[in-house]
This record gives structure tokens, sequence and C-alpha cells, in this order.
């Protein structure tokens, strides 16, 4: 592991070699959050091969007074050869409660989506686990873009159920955490007992399949493209800015985990993993996710808010998927419903977990 101090008001070139592995060392140049230069000292820690940054606590420190002062709680997982990740979570509210929620974010977002939602479902006494995905959060940052895989992300939540042994899990699913934890579900099907899927989508692969395919797409494919030519300079406080109608103050929270560009590489990739092709991988694994679905049966609500329109093609795969599902849309309120109307989500949540669609 090498340390490297980042401390004055200019970009800086870091180098570091990995010993033992003779290699040369890798260099970047890190400029600051989102465009200029760093605002205060900070330690860039550089763990393992391939390289991990890992966000300084001190980045967070305000997330108390931004609406999420809960405690921070992580897991090791297993990546590769001999190296370890460090993934966060939150785990708050009774653990012998009737009810366990488990919160999963999409990009470029984290836990942080779910504190306007997470007080009503502790209220209504409920446990609730919020995962930060690899390159997210708090969690550990492969500095790699290609690092980065659908797998990933759903062996970290595969991973962190079995790791805390949760069972009668609702899963909560918003943007491409909804794929992901369908995916996880299907693997472990038996410690889940119904799922929440919020303004998320199935992609296959298809999109590029008919003209009217593609004008359905057009929101994503637009994003796509911004995503390629941005990379790691993806301005995450511009997308969440436009997105939500969210404070600066609480904007912070969402740049939080990202120092510079170094620490944005999940970010960057993330969007590029969704199938434009059948045979990408996530498509190929989102295929046979949607067969399961069709014969799951498990109790289903699906809500997407009245300004959506990055995955509205989901709507009618899980109408078709999941017949028996409740429906429901959430008023007033973009891609980032939890952040815009996030206890009207929470609300829906413990209506539908009553029994009330």
């Amino acid at each position: 592991m090498q340390e490297v101090r980042l401390s004055d008001s200019q970009p800086h070139f870091a180098c570091v070699r990995w010993f033992p592995w003779p290699s040369s060392p890798r260099c970047w140049l890190l400029w600051g959050p989102p465009w200029g230069p760093p605002t205060s000292t900070s330690t860039l820690v550089m763990i393992g091969d391939p390289p991990v940054v890992r966000t300084p606590d001190e980045r967070f420190a305000t997330l108390p007074q931004l609406g999420y002062p809960w405690t921070p709680r992580y897991l090791q997982m297993k990546h590769q050869g001999n190296q370890f990740l460090r993934v966060h979570y939150i785990d708050e509210g009774p653990r012998d409660a009737s009810e366990t929620l488990l919160l999963l974010h999409g990009t470029p977002a984290w836990s942080y989506l779910y504190r306007k939602t997470i007080p009503t479902l502790l209220a209504a006494g409920y446990r609730v686990v919020a995962i930060d995905h690899i390159g997210f959060g708090r969690s550990d940052k492969l500095t790699d873009p290609a690092a980065y895989t659908h797998e990933l992300h759903v062996a970290t939540v595969v991973n962190t159920v079995r790791d805390l042994d949760l069972k009668g899990v609702t899963l909560v699913g918003h943007d491409l955490g909804g794929p992901t934890g369908l995916s996880a579900l299907s693997r472990d099907s038996g410690r889940y007992r119904r799922v929440v899927l919020l303004n998320t989508w199935l992609p296959q692969g298809d999109m590029f399949s008919s003209l009217s395919s593609i004008k359905e797409h057009l929101p994503y494919l637009s994003f796509r493209g911004l995503t390629q030519v941005l990379g790691r300079n993806v301005p995450i406080e511009t997308v969440f800015s436009v997105a939500t109608q969210s404070s600066a103050a609480e904007l912070q929270g969402y740049v939080a985990p990202y120092p510079s560009s170094l620490y944005k590489a999940g970010p960057s990739r993330w969007p590029l993993l969704i199938p434009t092709s059948s045979s990408d991988p996530m498509g190929v694994e989102n295929r046979r996710v949607a067969a399961f679905l069709e014969g799951w049966g498990g109790p289903a609500l699906v809500a997407y808010s009245d300004r959506e329109v990055f995955t509205l093609p989901g709507r009618d795969l899980f109408r078709r998927l999941l017949p028996r599902a409740c429906t429901a849309t959430v008023n007033d309120a973009g891609h980032f419903l939890q952040e815009d109307q996030g206890p009207a989500v929470a609300k829906l949540i413990v209506q539908f977990i009553h029994g009330q669609c």
C-alpha cells in the first residue's frame, strides 16, 4: 500500500509503484471536484493491484447535518487473487425485525440517495440495510474503469446478503440497482420475500432493434454518449443539480466520495455496461433474469416517477414479467425519486408491505 499526500492548490501528478510486482509506476493527473483543484488536504490511499483508492473519512464529516447520520459499517469482499475490497453499508433498526429491507442505488448515486426514505422505514419498525457498490460512496474504488463489470456489482450484493445472513428480504432497487439486485435475487431467491422496483429496467441489448426502440432509449443513449466523452470528468454535482430538486448543501453529499477524478472510475464505467447488443454480458444475464422472473411469482411493486425518462422502457417489460405486480406513479419527481420525494416513496413501500397496492 502506498499513501500520497495532496495539499496544495495545483494539479498533481501522482506516481505509485506497487511492490513486490516488478512493474513501472502508474501515474495520474489529479484535479479536484468536479473541475477544480482539491479544496483541502487529503490522503490518497492506494491499495493492491489492480489499484484501489479509499475516500478519506473527513470527506463525509458533514453527512449528519445533511440527513445521513447512520454508523458506517464494512465488509471485506474477495475480488481477485489475494485482493479484498471493502464494501460499505449501513444496517439500522432491530436485527429481529419482522421485515428487512435491502436498498440498492444506481449510478452515479450511493446510499446517501435513500437518506429521506430511511427514517420512515425505520419508524415502521423495519431493519434497513443499504449498500454502497464498489466504486461508489464509502466503498473502495477500483481506479481502472475496465475492472468494473456487472458481475462485480451483483457479487457485491450476493456476498453482503450472505455475510449478514439476511432473510425475508424486501429488495428495493433503483436505476442500475434494479437489474443488479434482481440478478442477486435470482441466485438466492430463498432469502427474498418481495421486490420494489423504482425507476429501473432490465435492458437486454435490443435497444437498436427498431426505430421505435431507439427513440425510447434516446435519453439513455444521450447520457451514454456524454459519459463516454467525459470519462472520469463526469460532473456528478451537475448531474444531480439538473436531475433533482436538491439544495446546494445537499449536492455536496453526492460529490463527497470523489475528491478527484481518480475516484470516478466507477461512475464513468457503470452506464457503459448497459448492453447495446444481445451478446453483451449484462444483456445475457438480464435475459436469464427475465426468464427467472416469469416463473418467480413473488410480490412486487413497480413504481416510476411522473418525470422519469431514462428507464421507461422497463415499465412495459416488468408488467409482462410480473403481471400481478402493484404499480404506482410518484408525482413531482424526476429520475432520482428518493431525492425529490423520499418520504412519499417510503410511504408507498410501507403500504405495499402491508398489502395495500
